[in-house]
């Protein structure tokens, strides 16, 4: 069962928070308040509540499906839902990216070996131990 969309709405916020700034073009930017924001950043904190013009936007739309068919409701909840949990699994895709980043470097290749078996569901021999 899919959350309910305000969970969805604060993840898709959360993960905008913590994301790096970023800016819409602005073409996306229609509402004038979200075009003035966009361009007083620094006033930004001052006009709105949100300093991100990201979030702006993902709010803006959130509000303005309160009043559209429930069909149509259904599948902007459905594609919240799906964003959100792209977003979640990218971020983590990411970390985990990072985590194996240098690999080569900090493992022997014995260990990196071994990893790389038990990524593909195999278990490599064990080897004598080339000390004795």
């Amino acid at each position: 069962m899919a959350a309910s969309p305000i969970h969805v709405l604060r993840g898709i916020l959360r993960q905008i928070k913590s994301a790096p700034k970023q800016s819409l073009p602005s073409s996306i930017l229609k509402d004038s308040q979200l075009k003035a924001s966009a361009l007083k950043q620094s006033d930004a904190n001052k006009s709105s509540h949100y300093a991100n013009p990201i979030q702006e936007k993902v709010m803006a739309l959130y509000r303005s499906s309160m009043v559209v068919p429930s069909a149509q409701a259904e599948s902007l909840r459905k594609m919240a839902h799906d964003f959100h949990v792209l977003k979640r699994d990218l971020r983590e895709r990411g970390k985990l990216h990072e985590l194996d980043g240098g690999a080569e470097v900090k493992l022997s290749p014995k260990e990196h070996t071994r990893r790389a078996a038990a990524r593909a569901g195999l278990l490599p021999p064990e080897l004598p131990s080339l000390d004795t």
